[in-house]
């Protein structure tokens, strides 16, 4: 019988032939090789394809040891009313972004707009310098279930694309793009909040080379990302 269970605060994914662990609390990824190494000791282990390049008794040694500092971390833990499963996250894959620009138009933007962008804007900067990724991912869990507390939510599909088209139109007066996920992704679940809508935030990961992204979503539409990027990451925990 597999003995562990993951900390509540770790989350799996399968990614071409590693398992990935992404620890929230310490903010950092691991990549289990080979995807089936802690297959007998954590309860619903996600195993990847199975690769013999060990022998049985390096493979023990090696899962000892991953054992070892996974529970020196904080990561593995034995107590059912506190650990989950191994189970990867499952969401919908984003068919289409949302907005797609036409260079010949300039879509407007309401000085009220401007205002939210950049209250939604130092909000995001001030939590990521401020606040470790951990609490900043349970606030925002935390906003969204409140909203959803309230009853089902289903956003006017004109009024997010306006807003969504408003949004990247003023976000070029702020900050790029380039090694901005986070940033951009926080902001934009700040403005919509402000408007009532809370879509899902997704974290993705891949290896060979391994990278880490962000986007947000609402089902499967991207809302700040397109579609042929994010395919190429498993998403790993979505908020």
């Amino acid at each position: 019988m597999q003995p562990y269970l993951l900390a509540p605060h770790v989350y799996p994914c399968v990614s071409g032939q590693h398992v990935v662990l992404m620890d929230l609390e310490r903010d950092k990824y691991i990549a289990v090789v080979p995807a089936n190494r802690l297959a007998r000791w954590v309860r619903g282990w996600p195993v990847g394809a199975v690769q013999p390049a060990e022998s049985p008794r390096e493979a023990e040694e090696g899962a000892d040891a991953l054992v070892s500092q996974m529970l020196a971390h904080g990561m593995l833990v034995s107590d059912p009313h506190i650990g989950k499963p191994a189970d990867p996250v499952t969401t919908v894959r984003p068919q289409r972004s949302l907005v797609e620009f036409d260079l010949d138009v300039r879509p407007r933007t309401s000085a009220a707009q401007l205002w939210r962008f950049g209250r939604s804007c130092l909000q995001a900067q001030l939590s990521l310098k401020l606040r470790p990724i951990q609490s900043i991912v349970e606030a925002a869990r935390d906003r969204k279930a409140r909203r959803a507390a309230r009853g089902p939510q289903s956003a006017d599909p004109v009024r997010l694309r306006s807003l969504v088209t408003a949004f990247a139109r003023l976000r070029p007066l702020f900050y790029t793009l380039r090694s901005a996920c986070l940033l951009d992704s926080l902001t934009l679940l700040h403005f919509l909040g402000a408007e009532g809508i809370h879509p899902d935030w997704v974290f993705g990961v891949k290896t060979e080379p391994f990278d880490a992204h962000c986007w947000v979503q609402y089902g499967e539409v991207l809302l700040n990302d397109v579609p042929d990027r994010v395919r190429q990451y498993s998403p790993i925990l979505v908020v």
